[in-house]
């Protein structure tokens, strides 16, 4: 595979060649010999079907094609391979998580202002059922490590049961301290459940020396694998209470079994997961993360250019960054989608914009296929169409 990054890449993935793409954030995007792969799993399930789902994907004696994927996961993650049970996406992970966390009235579910909207929803539907309640961290923005983690000291209390950390933030791109993060909240005695949506394949990951209860992660993303493609971790102590959303054949198994066959679906996503690995380490790994860093610090000085400041401080981890837009009045959701819907319409780029706490956040993936002019290209669209409230 070329190791020369920029749009020369592009071909290996289906993406459109009239477009610029800096939101690989949401949605990711699956390169064509992954989905090749996909496809080859997919012939081989419809050509015999029996074979396919009894021997490679329902549990048995012998490790079967999902425990042996799974066990390429779990080294790349640095967890056992029985700690690693597949989910759809990361919703469904923290939904089976959160529904594993025995809750009754007077106790407490700690989010932060900056979780990801399906969870928060989620949290208030689990304390509507249990009559618990849930306790939000605000994170003040720019967003310090030193501060994050006093705003959680802060509004620690001993009812707390479950504390949901997102790893990286969806809206504002932040990289919590979890180092310092997940001993604190053991302090406590509360559980710890990590959304780390945005994180595998884009930071480096240790799970077993993170040392929280669960982990979970897409591997659409910056892993590179095919949509509905996630995976759930669980601490040998969180393993025993953890089940899936799904009660079937093999729910008496246990975690990771139970999850593993729930009745008939395409399983070849979470096949594909060797051939996505197989993809990433190609790109050269550290070589990929230094080039997107450098893209990083290009849109941080052009988007300063507009006017626009880094919610945070530079973190050469991290592939995405949000932006706080400058507005003379309270953003609006509508503003947001206002300001994605005209940069592809008009100009072929695809960007992520979010209103947060009354700002209106820009926020940008620097993948291997971007290229620095291409935030200028976005910085100028922006420029010239005028953003909502400026």
């Amino acid at each position: 595979m070329s190791r020369l990054f920029g749009r020369a890449l592009l071909p290996l993935w289906h993406l459109r060649p009239d477009g610029r793409f800096l939101n690989h954030g949401s949605f990711g995007a699956c390169p064509r010999e992954v989905l090749a792969e996909q496809e080859r799993f997919r012939v081989e399930m419809e050509a015999q079907p029996d074979v396919f789902f009894r021997d490679g994907i329902a549990p048995r004696e012998a490790a079967t094609r999902l425990r042996e994927a799974a066990a390429a996961l779990a080294t790349f993650v640095g967890a056992a391979p029985e700690r690693i049970a597949f989910v759809e996406n990361a919703t469904a992970g923290v939904q089976s998580a959160l529904r594993s966390v025995p809750l009754a009235a007077g106790d407490e579910i700690l989010i932060t202002d900056h979780t990801y909207n399906a969870v928060r929803l989620m949290v208030e539907a689990r304390c509507a059922e249990t009559g618990a309640r849930p306790r939000v961290v605000t994170l003040a923005l720019p967003g310090s490590s030193d501060a994050i983690v006093h705003g959680f000291r802060e509004a620690l209390t001993p009812q707390v049961r479950l504390a949901i950390v997102d790893h990286i933030t969806s809206p504002t791109a932040l990289r919590l301290p979890l180092e310092r993060l997940v001993p604190e909240l053991r302090r406590w005695g509360a559980r710890v459940l990590v959304d780390g949506a945005h994180a595998v394949g884009h930071v480096p990951l240790d799970l077993a020396a993170l040392g929280a209860d669960w982990y979970v992660s897409n591997a659409h993303k910056w892993l590179f694998a095919p949509k509905g493609t996630a995976f759930l971790y669980a601490s040998a102590d969180a393993a025993a209470i953890t089940a899936p959303l799904v009660v079937s054949h093999y729910v008496g198994l246990g975690f990771p079994e139970s999850f593993d066959y729930v009745g008939t679906r395409d399983y070849t996503g979470w096949l594909c997961i060797p051939a996505a690995l197989r993809f990433f380490e190609g790109l050269d790994p550290p070589r990929a993360r230094e080039y997107r860093a450098t893209l990083i610090e290009r849109a941080t000085q052009v988007f300063g250019s507009i006017g626009a400041s880094p919610v945070g401080a530079a973190d050469p981890a991290c592939a995405m960054r949000s932006f706080v837009l400058p507005q003379r009045r309270p953003a609006a959701p509508a503003d947001a989608e206002e300001v994605m819907r005209g940069l592809w319409q008009r100009h072929r780029i695809q960007a992520m914009a979010v209103a947060f706490g009354g700002a209106l956040l820009l926020r940008v993936s620097a993948q291997v296929y971007v290229e620095g002019d291409d935030f200028e290209a976005l910085a100028a669209a922006i420029g010239a169409d005028r953003w909502p409230g400026a």
